[in-house]
């Protein structure tokens, strides 16, 4: 049987395919119009994680463009020049190239266009003089002869004898200068600025805001945010000491439009469609039911996706030419779907239900108002049970059609984990870009684990993804876990029980961790038993959710209110 594997390639791009399956089509069609009628200049901003399509939303932007003889598109890959001692230098020899060839610049730009063309080159000759930079449709000349090409074609430079000496301070002045007509527009389209490194990145940012930000001009950047923020905070605050410099200000003063591209989660089926449509039948069927699953086990993220897919059909294909596995029948490629989906995303309950046949089949047996039950106790069946109270996605997969079948067929199920780890085919790495993103994590101690269980219950009905299974207490990794706790989830649901600060120096360790984040969405629950006398002033600052009495119906609703609200503003 011969599989095609499918590359990870934007639309547009390497004669891939047309249709992005993501349902951008609306977005790029609103965003194009935005650029056409905004007179500039202006700067928008697609912001994304890797690997969720930015440059496939980008590419169709451009195309819905491309037709229009007032605009001229620029694409320009920042990621190919990030060597560059001056990033704007190959950005500006791009856009010359770009009103060059457009082929209505003569009627569209006129005199205009022509003066524009010549400020961008001689701006970025200037730049170029030291450096001697090549880049796009540019040759290397002397600093002598720009200036020269400038003086011939009327263009006054200074008559100070100090400023004269700048090769590009009469270009700057021309560029102001350069009145194009209210209806054409410049449109930059700046990928992979993320994957520069980040003072690269900056630099070229400021160069767009301060030499590029000219009427006509609209800038597109995509970009991960988390990369350019972390960076300017962790600079400010290292070089400069600015502890709490806002990484998130500094991007909003250049990008006037931050569009977020929203989750794919709910879009995936038409994608994995796609991503099948070139595989043999027999394979598309056998994935067509579990592959949505699987994606949005996967956070959503489309290139994750690509990858997944991928690794399964080698996998599949691997498998059926070895004779041990031959032998048997060959392994269906859906229990090779199921067994890295859970390797990935859930390891623990992946090693529990590989390791204990007797709980794989139990599971399959259980009912989703069975589930809090079963997690009240302790051992590798509430672990289970608890994850599937907590998590829509695992009990997704396991409780779908393939997920019933890979736990209730042990010989299959052992024989898709033994070839993945026989053959060393597991790897976190195959899905690093993976990022999944919870409403809430829940701390608290074992002893109260009764009264989290139903509050988790409540949440997980209402459709909230919820990750409880792991107690925040002071020690050795403690930091490091809060940290986790905080960015992985957009709230942390602090449960306070009778004994959770009987402790002097535990409640010191708590309030330097968490009084120190006020910024954090951290909402304190008071358990029954919950002494209102030891909650610390750090503690009392805060609106917390009062259980006492015990845990109620209500509660629980205005918590559900609280965290939607919250993930609506995340």
């Amino acid at each position: 049987m011969k599989i095609s594997l499918i590359a990870d390639q934007a639309i547009g791009e390497a004669d891939t395919r047309n249709d992005d399956g993501l349902g951008f089509d609306t977005y790029s069609r609103i965003l194009a119009d935005a650029a056409r009628n905004t007179r500039g200049p202006f700067t928008i901003g697609v912001f994304g994680e890797w690997g969720t399509g930015k440059t496939s939303l980008m590419r169709l932007i451009e195309r819905r463009l491309d037709d229009d003889p007032d605009v001229v598109t620029v694409w320009f890959n920042a990621w190919r020049y990030e060597q560059e001692e001056h990033p704007i230098i190959p950005l500006v020899g791009t856009i010359v190239q770009a009103l060059e060839t457009h082929r209505g610049f003569t009627q569209s730009f006129g005199a205009a266009g022509k003066r524009l063309v010549r400020s961008l080159r001689a701006i970025a000759y200037g730049f170029s003089a030291k450096s001697k930079v090549k880049i796009p449709g540019f040759a290397e000349v002397e600093a002598s002869f720009v200036a020269k090409d400038m003086i011939e074609r009327n263009e006054k430079l200074t008559p100070d004898p100090l400023l004269d000496r700048s090769l590009y301070f009469g270009a700057f002045n021309s560029l102001d200068g350069t009145k194009l007509k209210d209806s054409v527009r410049v449109v930059v389209l700046i990928d992979d600025l993320d994957r520069c490194f980040p003072d690269q990145a900056i630099r070229l940012l400021e160069s767009i805001k301060l030499v590029l930000a000219q009427p006509g001009f609209i800038f597109v950047l995509g970009v991960a945010r988390k990369v350019i923020e972390g960076y300017l905070q962790h600079r400010y605050s290292k070089e400069y000491g600015i502890a709490d410099f806002k990484g998130e200000l500094y991007l909003d003063k250049i990008v006037q439009l931050p569009f977020h591209i929203p989750p794919a989660s709910g879009r995936m089926g038409e994608f994995c469609k796609l991503l099948l449509a070139d595989q043999p039948a027999a394979l598309a069927g056998e994935l067509d039911p579990v592959l949505p699953v699987v994606a949005r086990a996967l956070g959503g993220n489309p290139r994750a996706l690509i990858r997944f897919v991928n690794n399964i059909l080698i996998d599949y294909a691997i498998s059926q030419e070895l004779d041990d596995f031959a032998e048997r029948g060959g392994i269906p490629i859906r229990f090779f779907a199921v067994t890295r989906c859970l390797e990935h995303r859930w390891p623990e309950i992946f090693d529990t239900l590989t390791t204990n046949d007797q709980l794989a089949a139990a599971v399959p047996r259980w009912t989703p108002d069975s589930y809090p039950d079963h997690a009240e106790g302790t051992g590798p069946a509430a672990t289970v049970a608890a994850q599937l109270l907590s998590d829509p996605e695992l009990r997704l997969l396991l409780g779908g059609e393939h997920g019933r079948e890979w736990l209730t067929d042990p010989v299959l199920r052992q024989a898709s984990v033994s070839f993945l780890l026989t053959q060393q085919r597991l790897s976190p790495l195959d899905v690093s870009e993976v990022s999944v993103r919870y409403d809430a994590f829940v701390s608290y101690q074992a002893d109260n684990r009764r009264d989290v269980i139903q509050i988790v219950d409540g949440l997980s009905r209402a459709g909230l993804r919820i990750f409880f299974d792991q107690h925040l207490q002071p020690g050795e990794d403690w930091e490091r876990t809060l940290a986790t706790a905080l960015q992985s989830s957009n709230a942390l649901l602090f449960c306070i029980g009778p004994n959770t600060f009987v402790s002097r120096g535990q409640t010191a360790e708590w309030e330097a961790m968490l009084g120190q984040r006020a910024d954090a969405f951290i909402i304190p629950i008071l358990l029954p038993g919950a002494d209102t006398d030891a909650v610390p002033e750090f503690i009392r600052r805060r609106q917390w959710l009062d259980q006492r009495d015990g845990v109620t119906d209500e509660g629980v609703a205005e918590l559900v209110r609280a965290l939607q609200s919250r993930h609506r503003r995340a």
